[in-house]
């Protein structure tokens, strides 16, 4: 009951009801926060560890000699336990979400089905950028829920419009949107470069004509295969937005990846370089060829770095999502208006204010 009458309303910054707490008291794989309730779960959690470790506690007491098929067995048979727990944890989480209204159950399911919660399981490490503010921290927990964000606008103060999470996420006055997609750009090329790759480029030039010019958002040579140029492309779309709300996330992703694929695809080809589009949703749901991205850029990392791919891929898929979270909280609490200093603009104004002080 502490955890949902205090701790969870201080995190989310607002009241948390009784499902919506059940849900979050589960590991983020099923939908969860990651913050378990040890109220429900320190029994069945001690009596498998007790199971697993009860024949080795005899042995150290007694003195007795070890043997290791008994003690094998035994965990074997804990492990087994522990399993049929997680399965029966998850089909009641997906149970649980099943209760939800349509459009909540609809985004929570996405999130756990495309593995976007990665970011909730990394230490927040300013170093590594997985430090989030508290605005973004409660704004991307209060989208992965399909909750209204706190302390939003009434209106946009742009165009005056009525301002909803979808406003903020569609409105492209003041530039908030294109910073969202420029974010991830710098952050792919920063990647890069850690990477050890040569040849890493901003918004390189893949076609110039008299009067327009077709750019990519990234590049680097030898990304996919030894001195052949890679081009990039990203996309951030909003899945969730009343026009796309009843679409397959699929459906979504296949429309726009076969549109940057007729624009870059044969200028590409023609530069002899391989064309790549990075897709994703506001909410850090990547599709099929970001993540063979991430894996690949994963791969090169972790042989430069001498570590194990796993963790690799964990801390680009976190790197990745973040970025997202946090471009997506800065359209939500960004300015959509331009701020003018109050120095003095012309000559014209110089020569009045002068003769003012001359006569004071």
């Amino acid at each position: 009951m502490a955890i949902q009458q205090s701790f969870l309303p201080c995190l989310f910054g607002s009241q948390v009801d009784s499902l919506e707490a059940d849900l979050m008291c589960r590991p983020s794989r099923y939908g969860g926060i990651g913050i378990l309730d040890p109220v429900k779960t320190a029994f069945s959690q001690f009596t498998v560890s007790n199971e697993a470790t009860s024949y080795l506690s005899e042995v150290i007491c007694q003195g007795t000699q070890l043997d290791l098929n008994i003690h094998e067995s035994q965990r074997e048979d804990a492990l087994k336990k522990k399993l049929e727990l997680e399965k029966n944890m998850k089909d009641e989480s997906l149970a649980l979400i099943d209760s939800f209204p349509g459009p909540v159950r609809r985004c929570i399911k996405r999130k756990i089905e495309l593995q976007c919660s990665g970011w909730l399981a990394v230490i927040p490490v300013e170093g590594n950028q997985f430090d989030l503010s508290p605005h973004e921290f409660r704004d991307a927990i209060a989208l992965r829920y399909g909750r209204i964000p706190i302390d939003l606008p009434t209106h946009c103060d742009a165009d005056g419009e009525f301002f909803s999470v979808n406003h903020a996420l569609n409105c492209s006055k003041g530039g908030l949107v294109y910073c969202r997609h420029n974010e991830l750009r710098d952050l792919n090329c920063s990647l890069l470069e850690l990477a050890g790759l040569k040849q890493v480029i901003s918004e390189p030039i893949v076609l110039e004509t008299s009067d327009s010019q077709l750019r990519a958002d990234w590049a680097a040579r030898g990304f996919w295969e030894p001195q052949k140029q890679a081009l990039f492309d990203c996309c951030i779309v909003n899945a969730e937005s009343s026009s796309l709300r009843q679409t397959p996330l699929q459906s979504i992703f296949t429309q726009r990846k076969n549109r940057k694929i007729s624009t870059y695809s044969e200028a590409a080809k023609t530069r002899r370089a391989t064309f790549t589009p990075i897709l994703a949703t506001c909410y850090a749901v990547f599709d099929k060829e970001a993540e063979l991205y991430m894996k690949r850029l994963s791969a090169i990392l972790a042989k430069k770095w001498k570590s194990s791919y796993a963790k690799t891929v964990g801390f680009i898929r976190a790197r990745m999502q973040i970025c997202i979270l946090r471009s997506v909280s800065l359209c939500l609490r960004g300015s959509r208006t331009k701020w003018r200093g109050a120095g003095i603009e012309d000559a014209a104004a110089t020569q009045n204010r002068m003769g003012l002080e001359r006569r004071n």
